[in-house]
């Protein structure tokens, strides 16, 4: 596996493993949920108020995944799910990030809001936590929308949003923030302002 401190060398590792194990093809859309499952072994769940799962915090306002040591299990709240796959997929991808860099023989839960960030008075534990899930959300970009695909698929499809995000099986606003950060959205797509990036 790759160095845990890259966000993205360890999601690149992760994919890479599955296709070589798995020997499946390099092609969108990434089979998160697979990866989950069989790679890391966790089991991916849905529950109406992920509070509601013992050992989570009640204080944190809505939560829209965690992931579960003890059990292996990435609890996922259910009417974000419904509300839109890509959010989904990137929630499922997002909390892999976590078991890989954060967690691996870790006891302790760790908790996702809507936000991602937790407001805390504690200024050096918000920007650990701020840390923490900026890494998990790069994780996740990469895992889902892996650097060299998305170079490829923009190129074929003279980077239409609408094909890309239907290929990659994400929203929209996050293939458009994905081609942003690469480079590769042309300038006058890059005025438009963005929405939500899951």
């Amino acid at each position: 596996m790759a160095d845990k401190s890259q966000p993205e060398q360890a999601a690149i590792a992760l994919l890479r493993d599955f296709e070589e194990r798995f020997r499946v093809a390099h092609a969108p859309p990434v089979p998160v949920e697979r990866i989950a499952t069989t790679l890391l072994d966790l089991l991916v769940e849905e529950c109406d108020d992920v509070r509601s799962v013992p050992g989570a915090p009640a204080d944190q306002g809505r939560l829209s995944g965690m992931v579960v040591p003890a059990t292996r299990i990435i609890w996922l709240d259910r009417t974000e799910c419904a509300r839109s796959r890509g959010r989904r997929r990137f929630t499922i991808a997002h909390e892999c990030g976590h078991w890989v860099l954060h967690i691996a023989g870790a006891d302790q839960p760790v908790c996702c809001r809507p936000e991602d960030v937790s407001e805390q008075a504690d200024v050096e534990k918000v920007r650990q936590l701020r840390r923490r899930e900026a890494e998990a959300n790069a994780f996740a970009r990469e895992l889902l929308m892996p650097e060299s695909l998305v170079v490829e698929h923009a190129h074929a499809t003279g980077c239409n949003l609408a094909a890309l995000a239907e290929r990659f099986d994400v929203s929209v606003p996050a293939i458009r923030l994905r081609l942003l950060t690469l480079g590769l959205l042309p300038a006058w797509m890059a005025s438009v302002p963005t929405g939500p990036h899951r």
